[in-house]
């Protein structure tokens, strides 16, 4: 790693620890920076031009998309879908970011990430780009689930973040997170946690609580500002036991379970942020029985933590609540927008935090 890159040590030291090759090109096109990850799978090559990783190694170059933000490149038979961004030094100058992404870890998600990336060229565009292409779908997953989520940023770049995993045949995880703060830092965490989560899944077999602890545990690493936190609520639904398992990371949105399409209930599980000071022993892991046919809700605090000045309080979980009772006929996508909908009108006012909202109906 460079010792003299004008990079904010705070983003050096957030893509030190990512799980993806990345590295940071000058105006004369010299690698300044390359990560563990890329100098682990390229070698140490800051001060080579950026070309040479392409010399003397069997490779294959497919533009599919605008060259400007994104390529794929066939290096020693592994495929790498290259994604580059523009970020600014202390000099004032716009050096380039590459990240070299395997297919394996993105699959066809990041399709829909490339034909947005053509169509932008202002970086906190391409950053929103990215962040918004890594987030499932609304779809049926695997015959286990029916999942819709709506996603309202209040910003360009939001903190909130979700995603959805199928764990093994019969086991299926999903999350819902929030980065505090805006712009680039939260939306670099967010993808950081996306990633920590995806490959550290499978140590939810040992228990959720077990996975948050890796996570935080990855997180201390990247020794960074003591005020950045995330909460995250993770669920894991196995379909042979028909259980769900719940456990909470600091997120004060408690899950709405609604059963046989008439039961409202909350499952009131706590825990704390993932942050620098959080103790790897605050979290616990609760399990509920559900059935096809039954709905897990989740969301963050944009949704129950605006004031209102008519009502002189909160919308609140009682508010989450009472929408779905009133609507417990709608399908799950237009149940999601009618308690986005319910929430905006009950503040009467521009929403000055990202919302998140999931309804997942089981379906076996």
């Amino acid at each position: 790693m460079s010792e003299t890159v004008p990079i904010s040590p705070e983003i050096i030291s957030l893509l030190e620890k990512f799980p993806v090759p990345a590295r940071i090109i000058n105006l004369s096109g010299v690698i300044a920076y390359m990560n563990k990850e890329m100098r682990d799978t390229f070698g140490n090559l800051v001060g080579e031009k950026a070309s040479i990783i392409f010399e003397d190694k069997p490779s294959r170059i497919d533009t599919i998309w605008t060259p400007d933000y994104a390529y794929e490149v066939v290096l020693s038979d592994v495929t790498y879908r290259v994604i580059e961004s523009s970020i600014t030094a202390e000099t004032g100058e716009e050096w380039t970011l590459e990240f070299f992404e395997d297919f394996s870890v993105i699959h066809s998600l990041q399709v829909k990430l490339m034909a947005t990336l053509a169509k932008v060229n202002k970086e906190t565009k391409v950053a929103k780009s990215i962040q918004q292409s890594l987030l499932p779908i609304n779809d049926e997953y695997w015959n286990i689930i029916d999942y819709h989520a709506i996603y309202l940023p209040a910003d360009d770049l939001g903190g909130d973040f979700y995603d959805l995993i199928r764990i093994n045949e019969d086991e299926v995880l999903m999350y819902i997170a929030d980065v505090s703060g805006h712009g680039i830092q939260a939306s670099l965490l967010t993808i950081f946690i996306r990633e920590q989560v995806k490959a550290n899944a499978a140590v939810s077999a040992a228990g959720l609580d077990e996975l948050l602890k890796k996570v935080l545990e990855e997180f201390r690493d990247l020794e960074i500002d003591p005020t950045l936190y995330v909460t995250m609520l993770l669920c894991k639904y196995n379909r042979r036991s028909h259980e769900l398992s719940v456990s909470n990371a600091g997120h004060n949105c408690f899950p709405v379970i609604v059963r046989n399409g008439s039961r409202v209930e909350a499952i009131p599980i706590k825990g704390m942020p993932i942050s620098i000071i959080s103790e790897a022993d605050s979290f616990e892991e609760e399990t509920v029985g559900l059935k096809a046919g039954d709905r897990v809700i989740l969301y963050t605090d944009g949704l129950i933590e605006e004031y209102s000045p008519v009502h002189k309080k909160e919308f609140g979980q009682e508010g989450i609540r009472r929408t779905v009772e009133a609507n417990l006929h709608l399908d799950t996508g237009k149940m999601a927008k009618v308690l986005l909908d319910e929430s905006a009108k009950y503040i009467m006012s521009y929403a000055k935090d990202d919302r998140t909202i999931i309804v997942a109906e089981i379906l076996s």
